[in-house]
C-alpha cells in the first residue's frame, strides 16, 4: 500500500512537471522599433474651446507591433476584448490602439464640451454624432481587419489610429520604441510594426520553445 502511494505521488509529480514544461514551451519576441518620437502623431493644432479649457498635448508617439503566423493559423479560443478610447483634454487617448477582430470599443467624453467620433476608413465606417460628458458612448464593434483613423468633427486636431488585427499577439511600444510579446507558441512568424508616419516595416522570424527572439524594426 505504501509503495502504491509513493508511486502515485511520483506519477503526479511527473505529470505536474510535464504540464509546467508544456506551459513553459512558449517563446518571447522582444526588441525595439525606431521612429521619430519628436513629432507625435498627429501634430497638435491650437483651437479655442468654448469653455476656455486648455487643449492638452496629444499622447507621445508610439508604434504598434504584432505577429502573423506564416501558416495563417490562430488560436480558436481567443476572445475579442472590450476597449476604450477616452476623449480627454481635447485629445483621443490613447492616440494609437490595437484590438482583435470582433472587439468592441467605446469613446467616452470626459471634457466639458461636445465631441463627435467618426471614421471614413474602409475597415470601419461609422459616425457616433455629437455627445456630451454625461451621455454614454455607443460601443462600436470592429469586425474587419485594417487601419481605422478616427476623428472629431468639432475639433479637427483630434485624431486616433485604431489597428484591427486577426492576430491575438500584439502590443504598443513605450515612448522609446521598446516592446515585449510573451506566450508565443513556437513556429514561423512575421513581425510587423505600424509607425506614427503610417509606414509598416516587417521581417520574418522563428520562435523556438522557451527562447527569446530579439527584433529591430523601423527606419
Amino acid at each position: 500500500m505504501r509503495l502504491n502511494r509513493v508511486l502515485r505521488m511520483l506519477m503526479l509529480s511527473a505529470l505536474s512537471i510535464a504540464v509546467f514544461a508544456q506551459a513553459d514551451g512558449a517563446g518571447i519576441v522582444a526588441g525595439n522599433v525606431r521612429f521619430d518620437a519628436s513629432s507625435p502623431q498627429p501634430a497638435t493644432i491650437q483651437y479655442r474651446t468654448r469653455t476656455r479649457t486648455p487643449i492638452l498635448p496629444a499622447d507621445g508617439a508610439r508604434a504598434i507591433v504584432w505577429l502573423t503566423r506564416k501558416d495563417g493559423e490562430y488560436p480558436a479560443d481567443a476572445k475579442p476584448a472590450q476597449a476604450q478610447v477616452n476623449q480627454q483634454g481635447y485629445q483621443f487617448r490613447p492616440g494609437m490602439l490595437a484590438v482583435q477582430v470582433g472587439s468592441s470599443v467605446t469613446f467616452p467624453n470626459q471634457d466639458d464640451e461636445f465631441h463627435s467620433v467618426f471614421s471614413y476608413s474602409q475597415a470601419k465606417r461609422f459616425d457616433l454624432g455629437r455627445f456630451r460628458k454625461d451621455e454614454e458612448s455607443p460601443p462600436v464593434i470592429f469586425d474587419q481587419p485594417g487601419v481605422v483613423k478616427i476623428y472629431c468633427e468639432i475639433h479637427g486636431h483630434m485624431r486616433s489610429i485604431l489597428l484591427v488585427l486577426e492576430s491575438p499577439w500584439f502590443t504598443v511600444t513605450d515612448a522609446s520604441g521598446h516592446f515585449r510579446l510573451t506566450d508565443i507558441p513556437p513556429g514561423e512568424y512575421e513581425v510587423h510594426a505600424y509607425l506614427p508616419n503610417d509606414q509598416q516595416p516587417a521581417k520574418p522570424l522563428t520562435v523556438a520553445a522557451g527562447a527569446t527572439v530579439q527584433v529591430e524594426l523601423g527606419s
